[in-house]
């Protein structure tokens, strides 16, 4: 773009929301407005939104303390003008942008954040598996697993949540490594699909079934070595009772907290300290150097087909996102959800 150019930029501002209420559509207000293109200091960049990544952490990210703010979440786009070396014009990237048509990178802190997918790309893999199976969530499963889980053929892992990106990826990484694999959904079609198609070794719907009955009957004589939770409610308590000596909790996602629900205090941690159990979080923003390594093992699998997965792809405007956002934390979609915005 050349100086004294003007762009359209819809965007979508939130209200402030008080503690204890749920996001709802009525928080989201979209404006467009006209204005003159950015002027570029050295490094900065200018990108075009494409397909907008819809995760559960978001939630937890909105600003607090404001009355209206801009929403940030991760994106694919497009570099329409540019000022960094690193980026030049027309090239793809996976951004941290937020939710409007252009973003104006000037921070240094989110200039950081950009990685480049042109020359990462695998061409037979469509573009919006890199905001899901193959972006932060498919990196966070990959990653947290290799990192703390120290998976042994042979043992037992249970995943909470486990229709969602990160379950789906888990359950199968730990298949791939000897593992028997259970995994819990919040309905009958999540819960056949994960046995199915992903070859769990046993799957319960949580919202119809007893957790502590079903978990106990699917785990059976030789008890759980590893709960993968992504939830953050009381199956932890479950699971600690479950486990083996020397097992462990991976605590990855904090869906009851998304979902505004008050997280629960396990009543049986001293267990922990009895059965010698590592309970451990795991953020995935401090790990990014290891993206490299992730697409060179994950895409060509991907790519093959010997990772599967579900994504669901909705073709709105950038005005929508926000009431889609709050059907996506209702569990409304399957699979990782992306808003495409822009042709690619």
């Amino acid at each position: 773009m050349t100086a004294g150019m003007q762009i359209t930029n819809t965007r979508v501002l939130i209200s402030h929301i008080p503690e204890g209420v749920a996001p709802n559509k009525d928080h989201f207000r979209a404006e467009t407005i006209t204005v003159d293109a950015p002027v570029l200091k050295k490094d900065e960049l200018l990108v075009k939104n494409l397909i907008f990544s819809l995760d559960p952490y978001i939630r937890h990210e909105f600003p607090e303390g404001k009355i209206e703010s801009l929403v940030t979440g991760f994106a694919i786009a497009r570099v329409v003008s540019t000022n960094n070396e690193n980026f030049p014009v027309g090239s793809l990237v996976f951004s941290p942008s937020t939710w409007e048509t252009y973003t104006h990178f000037h921070e240094p802190q989110y200039i950081a954040d950009i990685t480049m997918l042109d020359g990462a790309m695998d061409p037979s893999v469509p573009l919006p598996a890199y905001n899901g199976v193959l972006g932060v969530p498919g990196f966070t499963a990959w990653d947290s697993l290799n990192r703390i889980g120290d998976l042994k053929a042979g043992e037992t892992i249970y995943i909470s949540s486990a229709a969602g990106t990160l379950g789906q990826l888990a359950g199968q990484l730990a298949k791939r490594k000897g593992l028997r694999v259970i995994g819990s959904a919040g309905t009958d079609e999540k819960v056949s699909f994960l046995k199915n198609e992903l070859g769990f070794d046993g799957a319960f719907n949580y919202k119809t079934q007893d957790r502590r009955t079903a978990l106990t009957e699917l785990v059976g004589e030789a008890g759980l070595d590893i709960y993968y939770d992504l939830v953050g409610d009381d199956t932890t308590e479950i699971a600690i009772d479950l486990l083996n000596p020397h097992g462990r909790i991976l605590a990855v996602g904090i869906l009851l907290i998304h979902q505004n629900s008050e997280p629960y205090a396990p009543k049986n941690l001293i267990n922990i300290l009895f059965k010698q159990l590592r309970y451990q979080g795991y953020i995935v923003f401090e790990h990014y150097g290891g993206l490299g390594r992730f697409w060179e093992e994950m895409t060509v699998l991907v790519a093959k087909g010997e990772i599967k997965y579900t994504d669901t792809v909705l073709k709105h405007g950038v005005e929508a996102i926000g009431e889609t956002y709050v059907k996506f934390l209702s569990g409304a979609f399957q699979g990782k959800v992306n808003i495409q915005v822009a042709e690619v």
